[in-house]
C-alpha cells in the first residue's frame, strides 16, 4: 500500500526533476521597477546618454523563475499515473493529446496550446497528495486484476514506455532534449518509487 510519506517523498523528487522544465515553460518575470521616481524623470534617466548607453531604453531585469513545488511534483506524478491507467484502458492517445495543456498548467505556466487560459490555482498540498495516494491505490488494484503473467510485473516496462512518451511530449512543447529526457526519467523514477521500484525503468545513456 502506498503511504502518505511515500507520496510526499516521491512528489519532492518529481519536483526536483521537473524543475528545469518549469524554468523553460515559466521563465522569470520582469523585475518591478521602483515607482518612487516620477515618470518623466525615469524616462529621462533611461535615455540619458551620460550613463554610457547609446540612448536606447535598457531592458528590464528579469527575476529568476520560482522553483517547482511539491504540489507541482505531485501534479506530474498524477499525470504519469493517469497515463498508466490510460495505457491499461487503451486510451493512451487521449492522454497524450492533453499533455500540452496539462503539463504547463500543472507547473503553473501558461500553455502555448491554450493561449489566454490561465493555469488553475494550486490545490492544498495535502489535498493533492491525498489524490496521488488514491490514484496509486487504484492503479495497484487494476494491476492486481491482470493475469498472473502480467499484473504488477508489467508496471516497470509500461513506465519505461511512458517515460519515452512523456519526454517526446515535452520536446513538442519546445523543451530541449537535454532538459526533457532527464526530467522525464526523474519523474518516471519518482512514480515507480510509489510502488517500491528502486531503479529507473531504464538506464540513461
Amino acid at each position: 500500500m502506498t503511504t502518505d510519506h511515500a507520496c510526499q517523498t516521491a512528489a519532492g523528487e518529481a519536483a526536483r526533476g521537473i524543475d528545469p522544465v518549469r524554468a523553460v515553460l515559466a521563465p522569470g518575470r520582469p523585475r518591478p521597477r521602483a515607482n518612487a521616481v516620477p515618470v518623466v524623470i525615469r524616462a529621462y534617466l533611461d535615455s540619458d546618454p551620460a550613463d554610457g548607453s547609446d540612448g536606447q531604453r535598457r531592458p528590464e531585469e528579469t527575476l529568476p523563475p520560482e522553483p517547482a513545488t511539491t504540489v507541482m511534483g505531485a501534479n506530474m506524478l498524477l499525470t504519469i499515473l493517469d497515463g498508466l491507467q490510460a495505457d491499461l484502458n487503451g486510451a493512451l492517445l487521449s492522454w497524450y493529446a492533453e499533455l500540452p495543456v496539462r503539463v504547463p498548467h500543472g507547473l503553473g505556466a501558461p500553455s502555448p496550446s491554450a493561449p489566454g487560459v490561465e493555469p488553475p490555482r494550486d490545490p492544498n498540498e495535502w489535498q493533492v497528495l491525498g489524490t496521488l495516494r488514491s490514484s496509486a491505490q487504484e492503479l495497484l488494484t487494476a494491476l492486481s486484476r491482470r493475469p498472473r503473467a502480467e499484473g504488477f510485473n508489467e508496471l516497470s516496462w509500461r513506465l519505461a514506455m511512458l517515460e519515452d512518451v512523456f519526454a517526446g511530449a515535452l520536446r513538442r512543447m519546445n523543451v530541449p532534449a537535454e532538459v526533457s529526457v532527464p526530467a522525464a526519467a526523474d519523474v518516471a523514477l519518482a512514480a515507480g518509487s510509489l510502488f517500491g521500484l528502486k531503479r529507473p525503468p531504464k538506464q540513461r545513456a
